[in-house]
């Protein structure tokens, strides 16, 4: 079974180390903004140091602030071409907009859904960014309205 984790790429980047390092996902999709995708490599090189090594594919949002039909379009995009086995998505980092997109690709696929929290002072967080935080599985919903 191959499973695919789709997690957006902020500025403060441990939430995607922690989210590939507590779901050890066979690929990784990321969805950032331009600025933030320059931190990808330390989340790489991180991970290498823990022996996780997957492919990570980068999509960046030109407008990662304000940039919501972008992100739904991609999102729409990536949920036609990724028909993995198992779709997982981290709800946690980057932009509202980034993490729209990637809300919205759980809604198209079905995925399960998950958040990394990181319950340490941001200080601590900012100055050791790669601490492996607490994943939260979130739970389906059912979507049907009653009458």
């Amino acid at each position: 079974m191959v499973k695919t984790l789709f997690a957006p790429l902020g500025l403060s980047y441990g939430s995607l180390f922690s989210a590939v390092a507590l779901t050890q996902p066979d690929r990784v999709i990321v969805v950032s903004s331009r600025q933030a995708s320059q931190n990808l490599t330390l989340v790489v090189e991180a991970l290498a140091a823990i022996d996780c090594h997957c492919p990570i594919e980068l999509h960046t949002l030109s407008d990662p602030f304000t940039g919501f039909l972008e992100g739904r379009q991609l999102a729409k995009k990536l949920a036609q071409k990724e028909a993995t086995e198992h779709n997982i998505v981290c709800l946690t980092g980057g932009t509202t907009a980034l993490q729209d997109a990637i809300k919205t690709i759980a809604i198209f696929t079905r995925a399960d859904e998950m958040a990394v929290i990181d319950r340490r002072q941001i200080e601590e967080q900012r100055a050791n960014p790669f601490i492996v935080g607490e994943m939260v599985k979130i739970p389906k919903l059912d979507l049907a309205l009653e009458r």
